[in-house]
């Protein structure tokens, strides 16, 4: 008769003592990989709304919006898209032109109620998304593709460059090396940042280098 035998203790503290160093081997190189896919998700999340607004605009012949929102249901008013946004066609559709027609604000009061995307809060430690060129809130797009960028006071302009820093910005010795943007142009359409001095820092509309907070 063949017996079986566990492992002796001497057999466990080993193994885990194996288990123990290979895991904190493999954990940065996990936690770049989860940082960098994070990254790529959220740039591309936010490229793809704009894209969004921008085909549905055109589509319905009506103003589109985008703008910052804490609860995936009404504008935030405030320059931090790291709590996520929302995409809703900015008119109520009556025929008339309404002061809240095209305005940037998802005006449930005034009949608009057609949304069309809610993006939900960021993941990742200490993510920042904003807009370094003009503080947008809300970027509407006219029924021909084109944007109008809108600060918490209102004020209008055409361009924007929502930057992405992580957690990395507060540990790395290259604080900003991570940094990404999307520059969102006058004709509506968004390119990537990118590094073209090759300092290892990319750069924004105005090839500046992009700075993290």
């Amino acid at each position: 008769m063949k017996h079986s035998y566990g492992l002796t203790l001497i057999e466990l503290m080993v193994t885990l003592a194996v288990f123990a160093i290979v895991a904190v081997l493999a954990f940065p190189g996990f936690r770049l990989y989860q940082q960098n896919s994070n990254r790529v998700s959220q740039i591309n999340d936010l490229i793809a709304t704009f894209n969004l607004a921008r085909s549905e605009a055109v589509k319905r012949n009506l103003a589109v919006s985008v703008c910052a929102s804490t609860d995936q249901a009404t504008c935030s008013n405030v320059n931090n898209w790291t709590t996520g946004w929302i995409v809703f066609v900015d008119d109520n559709n009556n025929g008339v032109t309404d002061p809240t027609d095209g305005n940037g604000v998802f005006d449930t009061a005034a009949n608009e109620t057609t949304l069309l995307q809610a993006h939900g809060r960021l993941s990742g430690a200490n993510v920042v998304y904003t807009d370094i060129a003009n503080s947008a809130v809300a970027v509407r797009f006219n029924n021909r593709g084109m944007p109008t960028v809108f600060d918490a006071a209102a004020n209008s302009t055409t361009t924007a460059t929502f930057m992405r820093c992580d957690d990395r910005r507060n540990t790395d010795t290259n604080p900003d090396a991570n940094a990404r943007a999307i520059i969102l142009t006058a004709s509506g359409r968004t390119r990537l940042s990118r590094d073209s001095d090759q300092n290892g820092v990319q750069e924004d509309a105005s090839n500046v280098n992009l700075k993290c907070p």
